[in-house]
């Protein structure tokens, strides 16, 4: 597909958007419908995308007899509404959002609260969301969901249409799966995220964060920039927004503008003006600030005449007590202030309680000598760019390059901005001495840090983030749909069962661990239930059908757990052969003259990390670490391949990475050399061959499969995704799903199944 470098979506589908809020509102009055323009940056960022349609929630709630009428007017705009009852917004927006993920994803986990019955009116509504996205959507179209609010639709909407190509992105942080895992819905909202092609963060620590989750939650292991998921690929990627650069340089250039800066400049002749923009809320750390500039004064009295501090704080959320209750501290501690430091020359703390306006804002920030941007955690925080461009943009505009940013360090921001002053804004006394160091700065090193951002702030501009998530999402579509395999639908299975039932003979082999049996935490544990044996044998009581089962299990184990049962058996990935009734046997001579030393290399690892053990085999040695700490175990499990590359060098052997085991075993004992030499004993030239693995020490086993067969991958995404390989492949997603497809298939020669017959 052909794209304009300047526009890298150029030649894109119109995307459609889903968000919580449409970029329009609806207010109701006397029983009238009228629309009224949305604000915020995701609206600003949309602005200049050309979009199919953009679904969301209204703004308020709608009555049902007004609700076509909404409809039609929304219509006009472009815009699909998901219309809530007052109770639903509650319970849906005012306590899941607002007191559940909001709190536990910014870090106050003492604030966060939890009720199932408000979580399933959010599960309800997240459904409402993706049937009508998937009503709106064109057959293939690019579906871009947006934040926390939303965040079981991207699956939700793939179970509706999985036609289309589904982005998500998160516009607050995601935290460390330490806080992440006390949400009691913890692996919901994870699967939920799973349904997308592409998924976007600010940062790469929360990317790295949400991989994280998905380990120790979900126990799904990714790669830097991805993660397998049923049968797909979700890539996984940093995308730091941006404001509206245009919007704000015209704003700069406006008679409005400048006005209003004289205005401000002269109200502050001759003082140093620190301000502070934020909408009321507990993690923006207004109360920190006020106190760190409350010591400043202490230290210095006298800076009280020479320096204000002007706090605008905008109104959000006044119906929650908690938040009444945070703008009675914050309006209380100013008071407190400017009675103990007031005096004939005015208070130092100006406060405002009220919205201002774009003008108004680009004033204050033209005018600031520093930006105090520091909430306590915040996902991006545009504020920051926003003065970085007023500040260095237009030269011939009064005021510029005098102002300094002190940033906290824990706003997604701090990751951008090279020119800011960081500052943990929980340690009031560094707060308070950056503060005085920012007060001081000369102006040679306060514009030698603008220059360092204002290009930043630049190549961050909010439509060219929008235009790059969609551009990625694209590729990680394209790039995931490439040799994509089929996972197992009502399709899939009836095709695969009518080839079963028109065979003239069929041939099963079968993994074990993983495959047919769900992987647990010791490899002691995992003997076969009944209904596994019970499935084995009734699958090989089958017409002309022989079972296969091919392990990486030693033949002791084997033998003891499945050595009464007419199937032939594979230990040690096919070191060991037994037909069915006969007895073992060695595949061929290899040479062994390693396995000394990775066993010794093996002991040692699993004498430094805990839970983990050595299992010795005849052809072979094998780590297990499924038992271990996930993020400490997978990160020397890295290790141990990294070290095993030189221990290995040149030696007949060959390593299998597995799911929490690293094996080496000899070169040429494999899974496809078993089939190999099935094949050449011409018993099986005619049959349908069915094979089914779980992780890459099956790939051997798939690629060796003939033209025809069907080679099944349970869980993740199959290894021979990218085509490589000359069978028919399918996912499934579990042992479970596998086992029922299994018994299907017997189902219809009418079988008598063994456990139904005991």
């Amino acid at each position: 597909m052909s794209r304009s470098a300047a526009n890298p979506a150029a030649g894109l589908a119109k995307p459609v958007i889903v968000s919580n809020r449409l970029p329009v509102s609806v207010l109701v009055g006397g029983g009238e419908l009228r629309l009224e323009a949305s604000s915020g940056g995701l609206v600003a960022a949309l602005r200049g995308i050309e979009r199919a349609a953009w679904v969301g929630w209204p703004g308020a709630a709608v009555p049902r007899e007004l609700e076509a009428e909404g409809s039609a007017l929304l219509a006009t705009e472009g815009c699909r509404p998901v219309f809530l009852s007052g109770a639903e917004e509650e319970a849906f927006y005012g306590r899941i959002c607002n007191e559940t993920l909001w709190p536990l994803f910014h870090y106050f986990v003492d604030r966060m609260r939890f009720d199932s019955d408000d979580w399933q009116t959010y599960v309800e509504v997240n459904e409402r969301f993706a049937e009508t996205a998937a009503e709106v959507s064109p057959p293939g179209a690019h579906v871009w969901i947006h934040d926390f609010h939303l965040a079981l639709v991207p699956d939700a909407l793939r179970r509706r249409r999985p036609d289309v190509a589904i982005g998500f992105f998160l516009h607050v942080p995601f935290p460390s799966s330490e806080i992440y895992r006390l949400l009691p819905a913890r692996s919901e909202i994870l699967l939920g995220m799973l349904g997308s092609d592409y998924i976007g963060f600010h940062t790469g620590d929360y990317v790295r964060h949400f991989r994280s989750a998905c380990l120790r939650v979900l126990g799904i292991a990714s790669e830097l920039d991805a993660i397998g998921h049923e049968g797909r690929t979700i890539g996984l990627g940093a995308h730091p927004i941006g404001i509206d650069v245009d919007r704000f340089r015209e704003t700069l250039r406006a008679p409005e503008t400048a006005a209003l800066h004289a205005e401000i400049d002269e109200r502050y002749r001759g003082k140093q003006l620190i301000l502070g923009i934020e909408r009321l809320d507990y993690t923006k750390g207004i109360p920190e600030k006020l106190h760190a500039f409350e010591r400043l004064l202490e230290q210095d009295p006298a800076r009280a005449g020479s320096t204000v501090m002007l706090q605008v704080l905008v109104p959000s959320r006044l119906e929650s007590p908690e938040y009444r209750s945070k703008l009675y501290e914050i309006e209380g501690r100013v008071g407190h202030m400017n009675g103990r430091f007031g005096g004939l020359a005015g208070s130092p703390v100006d406060y405002v309680h009220r919205s201002i306006s774009h003008a108004g804002l680009a004033a204050l920030y033209r005018r600031a000598d520093v930006m105090m941007v520091t909430p306590l955690r915040d996902g991006m925080n545009l504020v920051a760019q926003e003065f970085v461009l007023c500040q260095s943009d237009g030269a011939d505009l009064p005021g510029g390059w005098r102002g300094v940013l002190l940033l906290s360090e824990f706003a997604g921001a701090a990751n951008v901005l090279p020119g800011a002053l960081l500052v943990n804004p929980w340690d009031s006394h560094d707060l308070s001495r950056r503060l005085v160091e920012a007060l001081a700065l000369g102006p040679a090193e306060r514009r030698r840090r603008l220059e360092l951002m204002a290009d930043r702030v630049a190549e961050l501009d909010a439509k060219r983030w929008a235009r790059g998530f969609l551009d990625q999402l694209e590729r990680s579509t394209v790039a995931s749909g490439s040799g994509r395999t089929q996972p197992l639908d009502e399709s899939a299975s009836g095709l695969i069962g009518r080839r079963f039932g028109r065979a003239q003979s069929r041939t099963l082999l079968l993994d074990y661990d993983g495959t047919l049996r769900e992987l647990v935490s010791h490899p002691g544990l995992a003997a076969p239930t009944a209904e596994i044996r019970d499935l084995l044998r009734d699958l090989a009581a089958l017409p002309c059908t022989s079972v296969h089962l091919v392990s990486g299990r030693r033949r002791e184990t084997l033998d003891g757990w499945f050595g009464d049962l007419p199937i032939h058996l594979g230990a040690e990935h096919g070191y060991f052969e037994r037909r069915a009734g006969a007895v073992w046997r060695v595949s061929g001579e290899v040479d062994l003259a390693w396995l000394p030393r990775v066993e010794s290399l093996f002991e040692e690892i699993a004498a430094d990390v805990p839970e983990t053990l050595v299992e010795r085999k005849s052809a072979g040695v094998a780590w297990h670490y499924r038992r271990a700490e996930p993020e400490y175990s997978s990160w020397r499990a890295r290790e141990v391949l990294a070290m095993l590359d030189q221990v290995l060098a040149g030696v007949s052997a060959e390593v299998l990475p597995g799911h929490y085991v690293i094996e080496v075993r000899a070169r040429g004992v494999s899974k496809g050399a078993y089939v190999e030499r099935l094949l050449r004993s011409g018993r099986e030239s005619r049959s349908l061959i069915l094979a089914a693995g779980d992780d890459r020490t099956d790939l051997d086993l798939y690629r060796a499969l003939p033209v025809g067969a069907v080679a099944l991958h349970v869980g993740g995404v199959h290894p021979l995704a990218n085509g490589a390989g000359s069978c028919d492949r399918y996912t499934v997603p579990s042992p479970r799903e596998l086992r029922g497809l299994l018994r299907a298939l017997g189902d219809q020669f009418g079988w008598a199944p063994a456990a139904a017959a005991g």
